[in-house]
């Protein structure tokens, strides 16, 4: 079975991050919508098709007319829990938290607009008795400190060189040698039965000679390993700050310094997604 989980947060930011999350948690982002700025009767649609009574989505609906952005999440029965779960750590509000949370800041932002145009007034009748006004400002450096990341490292480069290199060998040799010398003696008999016949006599020399061959042989190995490290570092630097001194000019005259108003920031509303046309679901389950 499908649960429809619903979850109420005080701006689509927060609604952001939840999809977010639990997309990062395996949900099907398909089954996952966010409702903001939508007609209370789209809102009120759309609980109906998850599941929930008229009065009820009526009250959501009510509620999130002047904010505030709701998430609605389709997940398997056993899987519910888990997005619940989630969507309480941003801190899910209910109908009646989300219009509490939405009044006083609409009642902050009003206080901020009412003191911003205070001061405008105050400004404009300063003007109107001075007949001028000139302004110093009390400006001061900060130092920011941030981080990027460089690239280095170690490269091996594999070159090849030659060199002459010399070794001495022993070589052994034979050599056959002719001797010539004078006689005058007879023949004997064994030498008279072989005289005049053709005949060849050799005898064989042997000489040994270099031979050369090349054979390659690993004498070396160079490995390059990263490691990774953290170290912390201090970084200093110099800041400027310019001050505005009053001085009394030697006559009767009053220097008064105002401060500045703060405005309260707002956050831009994101559409809304289209419900569309979905089958009812028989389970509903708030954040």
């Amino acid at each position: 079975m499908t649960t429809s989980i619903i979850g109420l947060f005080e701006d689509g930011d927060i609604a952001g991050n939840v999809l977010g999350e639990l997309a990062g948690a395996g949900f099907d982002k398909e089954a996952m919508e966010i409702l903001q700025g939508a007609p209370a009767d789209e809102i009120s649609s759309r609980l109906l098709e998850a599941g929930y009574d008229e009065s009820q989505a009526r009250r959501y609906a009510d509620a999130m007319q002047k904010g505030g952005a709701m998430v609605v999440a389709e997940t398997d029965d056993d899987r519910a829990d888990d997005a619940l779960a989630v969507m309480r750590r941003f801190g899910a509000l209910t109908p009646e938290a989300l219009a509490e949370r939405l009044d006083a800041r609409d009642a902050e932002r009003a206080r901020a607009e009412e003191a911003e145009a205070d001061e405008e007034e105050a400004e404009e009748d300063e003007e109107a008795d001075y007949g001028e006004a000139e302004t110093a400002q009390v400006i001061e450096e900060e130092l920011e400190v941030g981080k990027e990341r460089t690239t280095g490292g170690k490269r091996l480069k594999v070159t090849v060189s030659e060199r002459e290199v010399e070794q001495t060998i022993n070589l052994r040799g034979e050599s056959v040698e002719v001797e010539r010398s004078r006689v005058d003696r007879d023949l004997t008999p064994d030498e008279l039965d072989h005289a005049f016949e053709e005949r060849t006599i050799e005898m064989t020399e042997t000489r040994e000679r270099p031979v050369v061959a090349k054979r390659a042989h690993v004498v070396e190995e160079v490995v390059l390993t990263k490691h990774s490290n953290e170290h912390e570092e201090t970084v200093s630097g110099t800041v400027r700050r310019q001050d505005v001194m009053v001085e009394d000019m030697g006559f009767s005259g009053s220097s008064q310094g105002r401060s500045g108003s703060v405005k309260a920031a707002t956050v831009p509303g994101k559409p809304a997604k289209p419900s569309g046309s979905k089958p009812a679901r028989p389970k509903v389950r708030e954040a």
